[in-house]
């Protein structure tokens, strides 16, 4: 599991994401995974005792990201649309193929086969696009900043809603007041 691997690698100092842990910093919660532990392409969202560490891995670039736990103050996790039109244009080029196809190609049988079996895909491009949800997208609001994430599969809705609580419950325990029992001092 991430999480485990991770927090064995982070222990000291890890390499490929020039990110160390503070002394005394667990990870406690954790969305998302690399595919390939050696490469560490993949996308993962780590919570820890005092901050919130987001690193994004491929095969060209590299970021982390990292926001205290004291200066968040909203989390969203919202279905972002799907935007563009894409999948029309290419459905559109389909189209055209299939018409080119059914025109040129001398065999009658041959013609019509091909051209229905590209149009097919330019109306599964278009169906596609309109039945796609869109992604959903964590977002973390930091002190006039933004910190997103985007989710992807089916189990990472329930990894990001007990995030989100346990992130809380991390605020809320570092916001209460720790009260000791007073030392004793001479007074002057």
């Amino acid at each position: 599991m991430l999480r485990t691997k991770l927090n064995q690698n982070m222990r000291t100092q890890d390499s490929s994401s020039d990110i160390s842990l503070m002394p005394g910093e667990s990870i406690q919660a954790s969305v998302g995974r690399f595919e390939d532990a050696a490469s560490r392409k993949g996308d993962a969202l780590l919570l820890t005792d005092a901050r919130v560490i987001h690193i994004s891995c491929s095969s060209a670039n590299h970021s982390t990201t990292i926001a205290a736990l004291d200066d968040i103050g909203a989390v969203e996790l919202t279905q972002r649309p799907v935007s563009g039109y894409g999948a029309f244009a290419w459905a559109a080029l389909a189209f055209f193929v299939a018409f080119m196809l059914w025109r040129v190609v001398e065999s009658q049988w041959v013609s019509v086969g091909a051209a229905v079996a590209v149009a097919l895909l330019g109306v599964y491009l278009i169906v596609d696009r309109l039945m796609s949800k869109g992604e959903r997208v964590l977002v973390f609001r930091a002190s006039g900043s933004e910190l997103r994430v985007e989710l992807s599969g089916g189990e990472r809705q329930s990894e990001a809603e007990a995030l989100i609580a346990r992130l809380f419950e991390l605020k809320e325990r570092r916001g209460a007041p720790s009260y000791t029992s007073p030392s004793r001092f001479s007074p002057r």
